[in-house]
């Protein structure tokens, strides 16, 4: 674990309190009963108490109607350390009008990173609260005054730009671009689904006049909002100045949560940096944070090659077409590829022996299909007599409309509009979540589980709705609530346990869910070029070890090229062959060689690599151009990156110039396919680099270096 220089002042007389996180500095101001965002700094350099921001709060809370932004009064600030090396300062607030506490939790972690947290405490003894809305973090990123209409130059460049996922649809994940944030007209971005979306509340910000980078994820796993306002004041008789407002909020009707009279709630975790490097840099030193700090991991946190057995077997997914047998061969496949984690897929359970069922009518029934007669045990053995550890999907927040949970337990269900809302159970209802938990539990120790798969293939949208104490409360709070404890726990009781996420893909990919599982389907589009696209994005917001990539049947593009995507993420596997009596030689052996290199090169540093995006924004409908990763170690003593030719590119040839080379030292280089080998300089890779021709469509070459004595 590295150390880092993370430290807390609390002025106590003047109300200031200033968190440090290597270079960067968070100071907060309770002034008038409003807790200020006071002032950001990205160098190291205090500012002085006459400069902060004297008019943004750093929150916004609304109880019952009623805005809760201002009115508070200091009650205790107290600084700690964690075990991990966080120092954590908590700031505690009671509010002159109404029975509430908040506590602010403040992290400083390191790579110039922090934590909020906030704590909503309903001191009353008999009333019960409506929490209204809340925004956990919000103010000023930005506050510029000098030279403002010069630099501005007459208005052709924009001061702010911001850089999302802008699309929010399945299969359109991780599609990066930067957006110009115009003076005095504000912009956000949301999610409406009822999950986080396709999309994630992850966003950065970029001061196109003085330079840095704001890196900020919201921990929530319904809807949100991000919105942002570039505030120019340009009246001539005063000074000019041009400032960057951001906030961050979970979306929901009101009331979001009702709070009990004692009960204490808390407000999504917010990650945030500030730094002035370069774009690669700061998502390295967000990458660094996640990992040390954020993600799970089991034992050395090296990702298993997950085999998948939805593929040939099961096409469509049909239920009736699952059995012993076939799961067996899908077995002896994996092993002969060297994956290994067999995953059984949708499908497995429920009575299915009903021609048509497809997999989705009958999830809520977790036991064998009666198409398993010896249930899953006969597969899992043989399973593990080959070396493999084993997995399991399970969509175990729904229940289909043929299954038996589904006819026992009608009143389980969201209630929307009046009506139930088909296949999603209600966990916010107390006997679902224990019925959820007890399941989950279940089947890990039934089956033994290496890995517990978890599938959300539902948008519930604004929610269901459940009348208490004569008001209609949403259920996304309490939902959200219960599946982040629900991991929680299930994560202790099992340290050993691979937690997949998945949501139809990627609907849900924010940190407050994947902090909480060790490897997460970023989309469930496997088709190039997109899939390329999505990798590069996705790998922005999370480390790439914890992004799912699969080769499915079906996908574009030649075999090599597919491989190089998911190795470089978090590599899955399906539908390679039908059997292996019928498996073509060439296919098997490319699988097995990309297998190999990600097992034995790639995996090594993975989880500790630095990323590079060469290509950041990959433009066009499915993804034009070229596209470019670059993958380094720590000690840059090895290295591997992929150029892609996607669709639409101009040109026969890509030069790749290596960013995180060491530039005084010799590697040796391997490309594959080609399978050339030579020796190069870190300086010439570097600044002359290498160029790739590649003639036709949806090809790529992967380049593996190992630094020389």
């Amino acid at each position: 674990m590295t150390a880092f220089q993370n430290a807390i002042y609390a002025d106590l007389d003047n109300m200031r309190f200033q968190y440090e996180s290597e270079s960067s500095i968070y100071t907060e101001k309770l002034v008038d009963g409003r807790l200020l965002f006071a002032g950001f700094q990205d160098n190291g350099t205090s500012i002085y108490e006459h400069m902060d921001l004297k008019d943004k709060p750093s929150f916004d809370l609304t109880i019952d109607g009623e805005s809760l932004y201002y009115g508070w009064e200091y009650s205790d600030f107290v600084s700690t350390r964690d075990e991990l090396g966080s120092t954590i300062g908590t700031l505690t607030l009671k509010h002159t009008r109404k029975s509430i506490q908040l506590k602010i939790i403040t992290s400083c972690s390191g790579f110039g990173f922090f934590k909020r947290s906030m704590e909503i405490t309903n001191l009353s003894n008999e009333t019960t609260f409506g929490l209204t809305n809340v925004t956990p973090f919000k103010g000023c990123i930005w506050n510029i005054t000098d030279n403002i209409a010069d630099n501005l130059r007459d208005d052709t460049v924009a001061p702010y730009s911001v850089g999302r996922f802008k699309d929010l649809y399945w299969a359109n994940e991780g599609n990066f671009a930067w957006q110009a944030i115009p003076v005095n007209t504000g912009i956000f971005f949301n999610s409406t689904f009822g999950m986080s979306g396709h999309s994630s509340p992850f966003f950065i910000l970029r001061n196109n006049i003085n330079g840095g980078y704001f890196v900020c994820q919201m921990g929530w796993s319904a809807n949100w909002k991000t919105a942002f306002f570039a505030d120019y004041f340009n009246d001539s008789r005063l000074p000019n100045k041009i400032n960057l407002n951001f906030e961050v909020t979970p979306v929901t009707p009101s009331p979001a949560r009702l709070i009990a009279p004692g009960e204490t709630i808390s407000a999504p975790d917010m990650h945030f940096g500030l730094s002035h490097v370069d774009l690669d840099t700061a998502v390295q030193n967000l990458h660094g944070y996640l990992r040390q700090f954020v993600l799970r991991q089991v034992g050395d946190g090296l990702q298993p090659v997950i085999y998948n057995q939805a593929g040939y077997m099961v096409p469509g997914y049909k239920q009736p077409d699952m059995s012993e047998e076939g799961l067996k061969h899908e077995v002896d496949i994996a092993a002969e590829l060297g994956a290994e984690l067999f995953m059984v897929d949708a499908g497995w359970y429920g009575n299915n022996g009903q021609a048509g069922t497809d997999w989705g009518n009958t999830t809520g029934d977790w036991h064998a299909s009666d198409v398993l007669p010896n249930d899953l045990f006969p597969v899992y053995e043989h399973a593990r007599s080959k070396g493999l550890k084993c997995g399991l999907w399970v969509e175990i927040e729904t229940a289909g409309a043929k299954s038996k949970l589904a006819e026992e337990h009608p009143d389980w269900f969201l209630e929307q509009y009046g009506r139930t809302f088909p296949r999603v159970l209600d966990l916010s209802k107390p006997e679902v979540k224990q019925f959820v938990e007890s399941e989950i539990i279940r089947l890990v120790e039934k089956y033994q589980l290496d890995m517990f798969r978890l599938d959300y293939n539902s948008s519930s949208h604004d929610g269901g709705f459940n009348l208490k104490d004569g008001r209609n409360e949403n259920t996304h709070w309490r939902h959200m609530e219960a599946i982040y404890n629900i991991f929680e726990r299930v994560g202790k009781r099992f340290p050993n346990l691979q937690l997949e996420n998945c949501a139809s893909g990627g609907g849900r990919t924010d940190i407050g869910i994947v902090s909480r599982f060790t490897t997460t389907w970023v989309s469930d589009w496997f088709k190039m070029p997109r899939t390329v696209r999505i990798l590069n994005g996705m790998s922005m917001a999370l480390p790439p070890e914890y992004i799912n990539r699969s080769y499915s049947p079906g996908m574009e593009g030649n075999l090599d090229s597919q491989m190089h995507v998911i190795m470089m993420g978090h590599p899955m596997l399906c539908g390679i062959t039908p059997s292996l009596a019928a498996a073509n030689p060439a296919i098997m052996a490319c699988a097995k060689k990309y297998i190999s290199i990600y097992k034995d090169f790639i995996r090594s540093f993975h989880r500790t690599s630095k990323v590079y995006h060469h290509t950041p924004v990959i433009p066009g409908a499915d993804g034009s151009g070229w596209a470019a990763l670059e993958y380094v170690s720590e000690d840059r003593k090895k290295a591997v990156a992929t150029v892609f030719r996607l669709v639409n590119a101009d040109v026969d040839c890509y030069t790749l110039k290596f960013k995180g080379l060491d530039k005084g030292a010799n590697y040796h280089v391997r490309i594959e396919p080609e399978g050339s080998e030579f020796v190069a300089s870190g300086y010439a890779l570097a600044r002359e680099g290498l160029t790739i021709e590649l003639d036709t469509a949806l090809t790529s070459q992967m380049i593996l270096l190992t630094l020389l004595p």
